[in-house]
């Protein structure tokens, strides 16, 4: 019975939260929070281990902690709602400080900056995977102040762990027939980063022969690892880059690691927590990952920069 009505309610939750953030987004940002540390945003290709760090973040006692937002970024510029879960219309997933408008900046104060005045937490973090690709933007949000964390993890079972969500389908909600988990309604998702990812310099002439969900996941790992590579020299020292292995090999040291980055303390009630939540590394058993030769010889450049063991196969075409 329950299972039944699991899509009902999550459809009616989306109606609450953008209810909510709308009214949010017509007052005025909340004041005290001028004085506060900049925030710290979290980003990495989805299926990376963003989630279970996030969970860890979420309970030290200073940190207000903002998992996957989409509400908050769809009512700061709609054009943010990549998968349109909240709005149908115009939408983007790279995005750079030349898109930001008096009106966003406003909205992100009040929505995203907001969040830790009406929280009472001085430590900002939040967690949405594709801000990978919207740095630009939110460096003009913030100033150019803001602390970035980007986790990376090995690009093989991210890619299948893609196509499981992708094809499987386990979240389901009423009135979203045409909605994928991972790419969006209609694949929205998708058709933005198969557009864009090309005219960025993303391997333009390969993407067309991708039709796998695993090989499109494995473009989405590529790109996203490729616009922190962008970014790197610009971040510098606001930049800390872990692994997923790193992670789960030594959640302590891993967390300690991010609490110094993010300007926050790491009491032992809570490093001791929080480690206790992390569990060992998990693969993901699978077919192959064939992709196109180029594509596939960057890829496995990058599984070796960071000591993954995954490798993809150089696709062969008659």
């Amino acid at each position: 019975m329950l299972d039944s009505l699991k899509p009902l309610l999550r459809s009616a939750k989306l109606r609450v939260i953008r209810a909510s953030a709308e009214r949010m987004a017509r007052r005025p940002a909340p004041r005290g929070g001028e004085c506060l540390a900049p925030p710290a945003f979290v980003v990495g290709c989805g299926r990376s281990g963003t989630s279970i760090l996030g969970v860890a973040l979420r309970e030290h006692p200073a940190v207000c902690y903002l998992r996957e937002p989409y509400h908050l970024w769809a009512n700061v510029d709609r054009r943010l709602d990549v998968t349109n879960l909240h709005y149908r219309g115009e939408a983007r997933l790279f995005m750079d400080a030349d898109d930001a408008t008096p009106e966003s900046r406003e909205r992100f104060d009040r929505l995203i900056l907001g969040a830790r005045v009406r929280a009472g937490r001085p430590t900002l973090i939040e967690k949405t995977p594709h801000n990978a690709y919207r740095i630009g933007l939110i460096e003009a949000f913030t100033g150019g102040t803001a602390r970035w964390v980007h986790i990376v993890r090995d690009g093989v079972d991210v890619a299948r762990s893609i196509h499981r969500l992708a094809t499987t389908q386990p979240y389901r909600m009423a009135g979203h027939a045409d909605y994928n988990q991972w790419w969006g309604r209609d694949h929205l998702k998708w058709k933005r980063l198969a557009e864009e990812g090309p005219a960025r310099g993303y391997f333009p002439e390969d993407v067309a022969l991708l039709a796998a969900d695993a090989q499109k996941g494995a473009y989405e790992w590529l790109t996203s690892l490729g616009e922190a590579d962008r970014w790197r020299s610009v971040l510098a020292d606001r930049l800390l880059e872990i692994t997923y292995p790193q992670l789960t090999a030594d959640p302590s040291g891993t967390l300690r690691l991010i609490a110094a980055h993010v300007g926050a303390d790491a009491p032992a009630s809570w490093l001791e927590a929080a480690a206790a939540m992390i569990s060992a590394e998990r693969r993901n058993d699978g077919a192959p990952l064939d992709l196109p030769p180029a594509m596939a010889v960057r890829f496995n450049e990058l599984q070796a920069r960071h000591g993954f063991p995954g490798r993809a196969r150089a696709e062969t075409r008659s």
